[in-house]
């Protein structure tokens, strides 16, 4: 017979306290106590199941699962898809950081019109346009226009692509009144972005493989659409345009980049992105060099998943301390860790060391999204929000440039310097901020 729900067998340690607290009833109190410990050790999840419980916040971040899933994609798409055509990866990658930096360029434009004209309102037109633009270049693509026709619709297209992560992000804060509740769902986010580099570019590139070159950005596409038309229908969780504060009114005009301490961790960011590029690119030359060029998917998948795991675990519970210190501890650990990758002769060896660089990834990058909280207005939080993405997109553009080069003329090896190297610049930019992210950042 199933024991009924809430109830644990007795073991003989807890017999014995029974008889010890001197009968049934004191022992009754003692067994009562036990579900608590239990689900306080065991069942971390409860605090992300009662912030998704909230009235609209499992549909607002389940859409916007959907909805950013595409943006994993379509880099690896174009690739793929602009190589499969014309046979030049030197080409396609180009197209690829092109829509890359354009991005990177475009977005944080993008949300400043999002913070004070609200989300639907600017995201349908820009998403719109730009999924128009993808588009026209897969039409082109397919078509065997001249090749350099395909950089002005993948420009456009990257440079009103709406990031969807800093959005869901904006509806938690304005749904969640709790700094430790704000905590879970910024790690829940950050580890569903993770979940979406372990599912996306994958899924792109069986698209683009076993169905037609075209595929691994048409689906992107379709699931674009569907995914944002759902998450701005979420209307009642959307945050209301912001004007701007007295305080903050002379500011409007200015980028967020300005407000004190917002470069030091854009900065950081960029070279936190220097180590993901490098290290990629390297990653893929070292297991084909080693004859083993299938296994370079287990390392990047790897590398991901080990993230995604630590952002869960990071948001099961409340972390001591400034946000800016834990911050710097991971900004000191990636630099030690990707410092690792060029003295490992072997994938058995990558593999696991690469897990465990991986899980200080999105605790990172958490406390990043934490920071730019603390460092900006509400009504420019979008934006703040969206020069993570931003930072990180650019960096690995030059990481993976960097450590391409240091492939081609020096060794396959040679890559993972490219991606030491950043981490190095990581240390020079931060640590020295240190200082300035103690005075303008809370202590809590």
């Amino acid at each position: 017979m199933a024991k009924p729900r809430g109830t644990h067998s007795l073991t003989s340690e807890d017999a014995n306290s029974i008889q010890d607290c001197g009968g049934f009833e004191r022992g009754r109190r003692l067994m009562a106590s036990r579900p608590t410990g239990i689900v306080k050790q065991w069942l971390p999840v409860r605090r992300y199941l009662t912030i998704l419980r909230l009235p609209g916040a499992l549909s607002f971040s389940a859409s916007g699962l959907v909805a950013r899933l595409p943006s994993a994609m379509v880099t690896i798409g174009l690739v793929v898809m602009i190589s499969g055509v014309y046979g030049n990866y030197r080409f396609a990658g180009a197209i690829s950081a092109a829509f890359v930096v354009a991005q990177a360029i475009g977005s944080p434009l993008v949300a400043r019109l999002i913070d004070r004209h609200g989300q639907a309102r600017v995201t349908v037109p820009a998403m719109t346009f730009s999924l128009a633009m993808l588009t026209v270049t897969a039409v082109m693509t397919i078509a065997r226009l001249p090749e350099w026709t395909l950089f002005f619709p993948a420009a456009l297209s990257g440079a009103t692509y709406v990031s969807i992560g800093p959005m869901v992000r904006a509806r938690w804060t304005a749904l969640l009144q709790q700094p430790g509740q704000l905590h879970t769902a910024f790690s829940l986010e950050s580890a569903l972005d993770e979940l979406t580099y372990v599912v996306g570019p994958a899924a792109a590139t069986v698209l683009a493989t076993g169905w037609t070159a075209s595929a691994g950005v048409l689906v992107p596409v379709v699931l674009a659409v569907l995914g944002v038309a759902w998450f701005v229908s979420q209307r009642s969780t959307e945050p209301p345009p912001h004007r701007p504060s007295a305080t903050h009114q002379g500011e409007r005009t200015r980028s967020v980049l300005f407000f004190p301490g917002m470069a030091a961790v854009v900065g950081s960011m960029v070279t936190m992105g220097g180590m993901f590029g490098g290290f990629d690119v390297a990653a893929v030359a070292v297991a084909e060099a080693m004859g083993h060029k299938a296994q370079a998917a287990i390392v990047l998948t790897t590398f991901a998943t080990g993230s995604c795991i630590a952002g869960f675990a990071y948001g099961s519970r409340t972390w001591s301390g400034p946000v800016w210190r834990s911050f710097v501890i991971g900004i000191v650990g990636l630099a030690a860790g990707f410092g690792t990758f060029y003295f490992i002769n072997s994938i058995a060896v990558l593999v696991p060391v690469t897990f465990v660089v991986g899980c200080l990834i999105a605790p990172t990058i958490i406390t990043a999204n934490q920071l730019i909280k603390q460092l900006v207005p509400i009504d420019r939080l979008v934006e703040g929000l969206t020069w993570v993405g931003a930072a990180l997109g650019v960096g690995v553009s030059f990481g993976s440039t960097a450590s391409g080069w240091l492939i081609d003329n020096v060794a396959p090896r040679a890559g993972f310097l490219a991606a030491a190297a950043a981490g190095l610049l990581a240390l020079v930019v931060c640590l020295p901020s240190i200082p300035l992210l103690r005075r303008t950042a809370p202590a809590t």
